[in-house]
């Protein structure tokens, strides 16, 4: 069952037969990757009998067809939750309608995210690192002249991620250096956002070389969205949703090693850590390096007593994006839980990510150059927490966390 497991990681088979046989040595708990093959297989076949296939009779490609039709019923809903106007290939591109359509899309995601939690910089001070080093090259594309008067009338997190994407080295330098300044009052934990661009932004940025949905600034704990596909296309409203969710999904996460930390040192330490992008990376446990999403739906889902953690286990709560995007359609309930579903195919695997289904439909991909990488990711992670939910792992995880941070409750 391992080559299974290897074909669709897109992993050296004989590696990945060594690491799991070392891990199944050592917590005496066999059959892992067998389960988790039979998982795969048994949800897939359901799957495509949910696409109105049979999965006895349906080739490959067929399925991959059948799924890029599922995700443009899925984006027709998600306008429809939304209030935003459905696909039209033949529409220009109009940044008055894709800006509201981003508003809507940032509006309705919003109010998801209430429970998540992350460490970032309150606005007011944000005004303060823009007065002091005024990112000059990002507001003459954008056609400002006074650095207080774009304060006065747009919001500080946007210029100030826009910001990181255009100005130079030198102007980071400045800015990492007066978040080193912050005082207490300037940081805490609160609920991540997601917010569009204005509307006046968009046009301008439109023809700006970002080729990504989304823009982060994980000290700010923002995504903003961008106008880099017209929200008039097929598949985008889907596409767009799914990946600022899933990049405040990884914010989150990521949160976690910071938010631990938070109990010896002040919040305001950890904050040029963060922008940074400082992410300790866990010690290898019995030659496994656990990633922080697996960690997190760790604490967030054991079952177990862990007094360790008492200070974070009590707000950590564990939502998938395809979840959350449920809630707001039951058209899009198709993709809950199939997030590292794939078939093993002879040539490149076929995902059930809906990221991967919509980037590909999105795309235009021909069948055979379709993406694969969340699934691939998702699957790993998933591999992970079935061996860190046994004792031998959980304990040695917790105990390193506990030990490398010193904390003291």
């Amino acid at each position: 069952m391992s080559k299974t497991l290897s074909t669709l990681l897109g992993v050296d088979e004989r590696d990945f037969s060594k690491l799991i046989q070392r891990v199944e040595q050592v917590t005496h708990h066999g059959g892992v990757d067998v389960r988790l093959t039979a998982d795969i297989i048994t949800k897939s076949r359901e799957a495509v009998r949910q696409l109105g296939l049979d999965p006895q009779d349906s080739t490959y490609e067929e399925v991959y067809w059948a799924l890029r039709s599922r995700a443009l019923k899925s984006d027709e809903a998600l306008r429809e939750a939304l209030d935003i106007p459905g696909s039209d290939t033949k529409k220009a591109f109009s940044p008055k309608k894709s800006a509201k359509g981003a508003q809507s899309i940032a509006d309705k995601l919003n109010t998801l995210l209430i429970h998540e939690r992350v460490i970032s910089v309150q606005s007011a001070a944000v005004k303060k690192i823009l007065t002091a080093v005024p990112p000059k090259k990002t507001m003459k594309l954008l056609g400002f002249r006074s650095i207080s008067s774009v304060l006065r009338r747009e919001d500080p997190r946007c210029l100030y991620t826009v910001a990181l994407q255009l100005e130079s080295e030198s102007w980071k330098k400045q800015v990492y250096a007066q978040l080193k300044r912050l005082k207490a009052k300037d940081v805490m934990e609160q609920s991540p956002e997601i917010i569009a661009l204005p509307e006046s932004w968009t046009a301008k940025l439109e023809k700006t070389d970002f080729a990504r949905v989304c823009l982060v600034a994980s000290e700010l704990g923002v995504v903003i969205l961008l106008p880099t596909v017209p929200l008039s296309a097929p598949g985008t409203v889907f596409l767009t949703s799914a990946i600022a969710l899933q990049a405040v999904e990884t914010m989150v996460v990521e949160s976690l090693p910071y938010r631990s930390k938070s109990l010896t040192i002040g919040l305001e330490s950890l904050i040029s850590e963060i922008a940074a992008g400082h992410i300790s990376l866990l010690e290898k446990v019995h030659g496994m390096e656990p990633s922080w999403q697996a960690v997190y739906r760790l604490l967030s889902e054991s079952e177990r007593q862990l007094p360790e953690f008492e200070f974070v286990l009590q707000d950590l709560s564990w939502e998938s994006s395809e979840m959350k995007l449920a809630s707001l359609s039951s058209e899009l309930d198709f993709w809950v839980g199939k997030h590292y579903l794939g078939y093993f195919t002879d040539g490149l695997p076929l995902s059930f990510h809906m990221i991967d289904v919509t980037v590909s439909e999105v795309l235009k991909k021909p069948w055979g150059e379709h993406v694969v990488s969340h699934m691939r990711g998702s699957l790993w992670n998933e591999l992970q927490l079935a061996y860190l939910q046994h004792e031998t792992f959980e304990r040695a995880v917790v105990q390193q966390l506990t030990l490398a941070q010193q904390v003291v409750i």
